[in-house]
């Protein structure tokens, strides 16, 4: 799937007054695994930081979780959560990355079983063994240039380990936006946009909806992304 952007159906004019969150971007992700309440706590209080409070809050996939608790964590109340194609808290997610990850670089690999760990230890577990892939496809490669080449891959595994575990409240969406292919089993009023997922971040159907929810036009506040 090609990478997925806002930046296509964000209505004319929105660009320059948003704030992108990039999840993966917490601070120590790649070393630890940091809750879904304290991961919000700290993104909400950069976007407080920036200014103005936002009109909304729009993620997709698996931020759906941080993104509920972000709207939570803010300081001000009622910021509409729109998602796009929302995926559940999903126990196997980590298991599947890491596979997805491993087999990438080297096919032969024997990936360890990291479901059923606690987080902390499965990222350790995961982490080594990425580490060792890499040396065995670059062997002459120093630790340090290897730790820094596995950083965005243990940043997503420790993302993915908080986001497969299920919330004691679940997501709470004001709009849904769903793909011809998904379904949605949670709160929140849903779209079904008639085309596939990869097309979802550039249709324009899709823009003209989220303008519409968006309210575009009639309100100056950013709005934030986590993606």
């Amino acid at each position: 799937m090609p990478p997925r952007t806002f930046g296509g159906i964000l209505p004319d004019g929105w660009q320059e007054r948003t704030l992108r969150i990039d999840p993966l971007h917490y601070p120590g992700l790649a070393d630890s695994v940091a809750g879904t309440a304290e991961q919000a706590a700290h993104w909400a209080e950069r976007i407080t930081a920036a200014g103005m409070p936002p009109v909304a809050v729009l993620a997709y996939c698996s931020a759906v979780g941080l993104a509920s608790a972000l709207v939570e964590a803010l300081p001000v109340p009622d910021v509409p959560l729109i998602v796009l194609d929302p995926a559940p808290a999903d126990p196997q997610a980590p298991q599947e990355l890491l596979a997805d990850l491993a087999l990438a670089m080297d096919e032969s690999a024997e990936v360890p079983t990291i479901t059923g760990l606690p987080a902390g230890d499965a990222l350790a577990l995961a982490s080594s063994f990425l580490l060792s892939v890499v040396v065995g496809r670059s062997p002459e490669l120093d630790e340090e240039i290897l730790v820094e080449l596995t950083e965005g891959q243990r940043a997503w595994l420790s993302f993915t380990l908080t986001a497969a575990v299920p919330p004691e409240a679940p997501p709470a969406p004001t709009h849904v936006l769903l793909s011809e292919a998904l379904d949605w089993p949670g709160s929140g009023a849903v779209h079904r946009v008639d085309v596939t997922a990869e097309e979802l971040f550039r249709a324009p159907v899709v823009k003209a909806l989220l303008t519409d929810l968006l309210g575009a036009g009639e309100r100056e506040e950013p709005c934030c992304l986590p993606s």
